[in-house]
C-alpha cells in the first residue's frame, strides 16, 4: 500500500472519530438550543446555586480557619464553578476532536440564534420578562463564586496549606522579581 493510500486512511479514521463527536455533542445540546426562545421568555432558567446565593461578600470570614475547612470549602465551589486557573491542564485534544467539537458548537449556535430570530425586539422582551435581569444575577453569583475560591486558596497559602486549599505549586506561577518601586526594592 504506497504512502498516501495510508494516509487517506489514517485522515478518514480522523474524520470519522471527528464526526462522532460532533453527532454526540450536538445531540446533548439539541435540546437547549432548541428551547432557547423559552430563556428569552424567562419561561426556562437556570437556578442560582443555594451555595454561590449564600455568598453576599467574597471576603467575608472564614468560620473555622484551618486547611481543612478551607479545602473542603474549595472543592464545593470547584464543584460548582469548575476547575480552577491553576488545575493542571488536560491533555491536549487531536486535530479530530477540535475539529468536531467546533463544528458542534457552530451547529448549536446556528440552531439557538435561528430559535431566538423570531422574537421581535429580543432585548426588550428579556428586559420585560425580567430574563436579563436573572442573567445578570446569576453571572453575579458565580463571580462572587469564583472571588470567594480565590481568596480562600489566598488564605490557604499564607496557612502553607496544600492544594486544594492552596493554589497548585505547578500551576505556572512564578513569584515576581524584585521591583524597583519609588527607590525601594519589594520583596519578591
Amino acid at each position: 500500500m504506497k504512502a498516501t493510500g495510508k494516509l487517506g486512511i489514517i485522515v478518514a479514521v480522523g474524520l470519522i472519530a471527528g464526526c462522532t463527536t460532533v453527532v454526540d455533542k450536538t445531540q446533548a445540546g439539541l435540546g437547549d438550543a432548541a428551547m432557547a426562545p423559552l430563556t428569552d421568555l424567562n419561561l426556562r432558567r437556570t437556578e442560582v446555586p443555594a451555595l454561590l446565593e449564600a455568598i453576599k461578600s467574597p471576603y467575608e470570614p472564614i468560620s473555622v480557619v484551618s486547611c481543612q475547612t478551607i479545602g473542603a470549602a474549595v472543592a464545593k465551589l470547584t464543584e460548582i464553578l469548575g476547575p480552577d486557573a491553576d488545575a493542571p491542564a488536560g491533555p491536549d485534544a487531536s486535530l479530530a476532536d477540535q475539529a468536531g467539537s467546533g463544528a458542534a458548537d457552530l451547529t448549536l449556535n446556528t440552531v439557538s440564534s435561528t430559535m431566538t430570530d423570531f422574537i421581535p425586539f429580543r432585548s426588550v422582551v428579556r428586559e420585560a420578562t425580567g430574563a436579563s435581569a436573572h442573567a445578570r444575577r446569576l453571572r453575579a453569583a458565580y463571580e462572587r463564586g469564583v472571588a470567594r475560591r480565590a481568596y480562600l486558596k489566598g488564605v490557604g497559602a499564607q496557612l502553607g496549606c496544600a492544594p486544594p486549599a492552596a493554589p497548585e505549586p505547578n500551576a505556572g506561577i512564578t513569584p515576581p522579581p524584585n521591583i524597583e518601586y519609588r527607590g525601594k526594592a519589594q520583596p519578591g
